[in-house]
C-alpha cells in the first residue's frame, strides 16, 4: 500500500488496515481462495461501470494471512462494521480480518470510480476510506438499509441501487483514459514507457495523460501494465492450471519465466508456483 493519507484515513475500519510487511510465519493464501468467495453480475444498466457483486465469506477458526492481489479496480465493502472504499492497490494488501466475517461488496470497472466518488484516486491508494468520506448522510443512510436488509443477496441489490442513483452525475471515463486500458489490457504492446506511446495512439500529451491516469486509476500507465499483466497470468493457471511456468509466463505476456518470478514476489509476495498450486485448488482447505 502507499502509507498514510492522512485525514483519509479510517480511525476505526471495518477491515484492519493494509500493510506493506510481508506475513512471515505462514504464506499468505490468495483471498478468493480463503472461505466462500462468489461473484454475481450487476443489473445490466450499471454493466459498463460495475464489473460484479460480490460475497465473500471468511471461515470461522484461526486466522490466515491473505494476500488481496492489485487488480487496477476500487471496491465498496459492506461488513457489519460498516460501510468502506478499498482504494486502487500498487501491490498486494493483507488486510487482517476477523473469522467468519461476511463481506459485500461491489466493483467499480478499472478507471470508473474517480466519478462515482467525486476524488482522484491517487488519494486513496492503498486506503481503505469510510464511505462517507465521499458521499456523506447518503453513505449513513445507505448503511442503515443494509443492516436492514433481509439477506446476502438483498443487501447487495441495495448497495447495485445506491450506486445506480449516482450514475446521472458521473462522467464517464474520458476516451484517452478508455484506449489507455483497451490498449494495456490487449497486451503483446507493453514498452519500458507505455506512456509515450500511449500519448502518441490517443492524441493526448504525455503530461496529460499521466495525470489522467492518477486520477481514474491511482497511478500510472507502466504500474497498471504490471497489474494487468499480472492478472492475465492468475487467469492463464485458471485456464490452464497444468501449463508449464515458462508458458503461462508467454502467455501473459512477460519476457520470460524469470520476468514472471520478479514480478510475482513484487505484486503478491508468492511466488509464480505457489500461486499456480493455490488456484489450482491443490492445497489444504481453508
Amino acid at each position: 500500500m502507499d502509507g498514510s493519507r492522512g485525514p483519509l484515513r479510517p480511525t476505526e475500519p471495518a477491515l484492519a488496515e493494509p500493510t506493506l510487511a510481508r506475513p512471515r510465519l505462514a504464506k499468505p493464501i490468495l483471498a478468493k481462495q480463503r472461505g466462500i468467495y462468489r461473484e454475481r453480475a450487476a443489473p445490466q444498466v450499471l454493466g459498463r461501470h460495475v464489473e460484479c457483486l460480490w460475497r465473500h465469506q471468511l471461515p470461522k477458526g484461526p486466522t490466515a494471512p491473505i494476500a488481496v492481489v492489485p487488480d487496477g479496480c476500487v471496491d465498496i465493502l459492506w461488513s457489519t462494521h460498516g460501510l468502506v472504499v478499498a482504494g486502487p492497490d500498487r501491490v498486494a494488501a493483507f488486510p487482517v480480518i476477523a473469522p467468519g466475517t461476511d463481506i459485500i461488496g461491489l466493483r467499480f470497472r478499472p478507471g470508473v470510480a474517480a466519478s462515482f466518488l467525486r476524488t482522484s484516486l491517487s488519494e486513496i491508494v492503498g486506503e481503505v476510506v469510510p464511505l462517507d468520506a465521499f458521499w456523506g448522510p447518503a453513505a449513513r443512510e445507505l448503511e442503515t438499509r443494509m443492516q436492514d436488509g433481509a439477506d446476502a443477496d438483498r443487501r447487495a441489490d441495495v448497495l447495485a441501487e445506491a450506486v445506480l442513483r449516482c450514475l446521472p452525475a458521473a462522467s464517464p471515463p474520458s476516451g484517452d483514459i478508455v484506449a489507455t486500458l483497451a490498449h494495456l489490457r490487449h497486451g503483446h504492446q507493453s514498452t519500458d514507457n507505455p506512456i509515450r506511446a500511449l500519448a502518441a495512439a490517443t492524441g493526448t500529451s504525455e503530461r496529460t495523460l499521466r495525470r489522467r491516469c492518477h486520477e481514474h486509476f491511482g497511478y500510472g500507465a507502466k504500474t497498471l501494465d504490471r497489474i494487468l499483466r499480472l492478472q492475465r497470468f492468475l487467469g492463464a493457471c485458471r485456464k490452464e492450471p497444468s501449463a508449464a511456468l515458462g508458458q503461462l509466463a508467454l502467455d501473459a505476456d512477460y519476457a520470460d519465466q524469470a520476468h514472471l518470478s520478479r514480478e510475482a514476489r513484487q505484486l503478491t509476495s508468492l511466488s509464480p508456483a505457489e500461486i499456480r498450486r493455490q488456484l489450482s485448488g491443490n492445497r489444504k482447505a481453508a
